[in-house]
């Protein structure tokens, strides 16, 4: 069965926003949780940065993971982040990293972007296009510090795994 589809077609550019999105909430999917979370929370909080994503993690409300809704939530400000269980942050919020980084301080909050350079500053998943198709690295010492695990099979599809 595969996890991610890594899309290629002349209409990249069309579909990048429903993609990251949809690549966000997979990441979250294989995903182990502190238990303390799962127990804690009814619905899953991934939240974005960027107004143009709006639509597409917007679609993600009507998914579940388990028994549990996915509520998607708009961030302006990175103190906003303690509600998160995921966050994505596009390349234009870049000024915004730094402090991200700050704000989620070794929680359970998944952090994922298609800022290039990600996972080299801290950040868990870095989403990379390349050849007009989507493809992700793997900071796997940040995850764990956090807590966090993710598939062994979501592993082995990423271009690259800092251990």
């Amino acid at each position: 069965m595969t996890v991610f589809v890594l899309y290629s077609g002349s209409s990249m550019a069309e579909d990048a926003f429903e993609l990251k999105a949809a690549f966000t909430y997979n990441f979250v999917k294989f995903t182990q949780w502190p238990q303390t979370r799962t127990e804690q929370k009814s619905a899953w909080n991934i939240c974005y940065f960027g107004k143009q994503y709006r639509d597409s993690f917007m679609a993600l409300s009507k998914k579940k993971i388990g028994n549990q809704l996915i509520a998607p939530k708009e961030l302006t400000e990175t103190n906003q982040v303690a509600q998160c269980d995921a966050i994505f942050i596009d390349s234009n919020y870049r000024e915004l990293t730094r402090r991200l980084f700050l704000a989620v301080d070794d929680r359970a909050i998944l952090t994922v972007s298609d800022i290039s350079g990600f996972t080299a500053q801290g950040g868990m998943i870095e989403i990379i296009e390349q050849d007009q198709r989507l493809y992700f690295k793997v900071n796997q010492q940040v995850l764990e510090k956090s807590g966090l695990t993710i598939s062994s099979q979501v592993l082995k599809l990423a271009v690259e795994v800092k251990r």
